[in-house]
């Protein structure tokens, strides 16, 4: 499908970029109106590069570009309104929404939802909120943008409602379903409907249901990821 030429300029974020030629690079934006668009900028490397250091990740830039292949051209590029400063942890899990969004976003696919969750998770990294929380809403709200959210009202062979006192394993295929004996074979992919409820609510707080919560993520972008780790992992360990 052909992309018409972008005259006006757009918010964006560099997710992933690479080095190319001496002088240029290529990047993957999020952008707000055209979702993950690729982007040859020419000439912004080097001593002499007018816009050096400009293509950092983390800082809303305001982008136009042209070409009718998957890689375009830029044509403008500008510093938008607020720049975000990351450091430890915070930055390593900037890093990791990032990767996330390189490998899962389609080329132009328009999220402007997605575009406005991932600038409201910079700001909260910025302020250094509690980072588990913060982290486990932007998945489920990444999987739910993405058409894969979880079921998290009811069991999915019985449309029954999750109930708090249960315990329900997961198939990223169907859902969750109620388990009356629980096993330790059983563990990795076993939850209780506790933890359930307050990841739907978005109140989640003890450490227990944090981890839990955690390995349920890993679980569901699982599929959708397939066999190659995330690089950013690897940051935190």
């Amino acid at each position: 499908m052909v992309t018409p030429h972008q005259a006006s300029l757009s918010n964006a974020y560099v997710i992933h970029s690479r080095p190319y030629r001496e002088t240029s690079l290529i990047a993957d934006l999020l952008t707000e109106e055209d979702g993950r668009v690729s982007v040859l900028f020419k000439g912004v490397r080097g001593s002499k590069a007018r816009n050096k250091g400009l293509l950092q990740p983390f800082n809303r830039l305001l982008v136009s570009w042209q070409g009718r292949r998957d890689l375009k051209t830029a044509t403008g590029l500008e510093a938008g309104d607020h720049r975000v400063v990351l450091q430890g942890h915070y930055l390593f899990s900037a890093m990791y929404a990032n990767e996330l969004l390189q490998r899962l976003l389609q080329p132009h696919d328009p999220h402007p939802e997605l575009f406005q969750l991932y600038s409201e998770l910079l700001q909260a990294l910025g302020r250094e909120v509690a980072l588990e929380p913060l982290l486990r809403s932007f998945e489920l709200q990444l999987l739910d943008l993405m058409g894969y959210g979880l079921p998290l009202s009811g069991e999915a062979r019985s449309g029954d409602p999750i109930e708090k006192d249960g315990w329900y394993q997961y198939d990223p295929r169907e859902g969750f379903y109620r388990i009356l004996t629980v096993s330790d074979t059983q563990q990795h992919n076993l939850f209780s409907g506790d933890m359930l409820h307050a990841l739907a609510m978005g109140n989640i707080v003890s450490s227990e249901q944090l981890y839990a919560a955690k390995r349920l993520m890993r679980l569901a972008f699982a599929p959708l990821l397939g066999d190659r780790p995330l690089r950013s992992r690897e940051l935190f360990s």
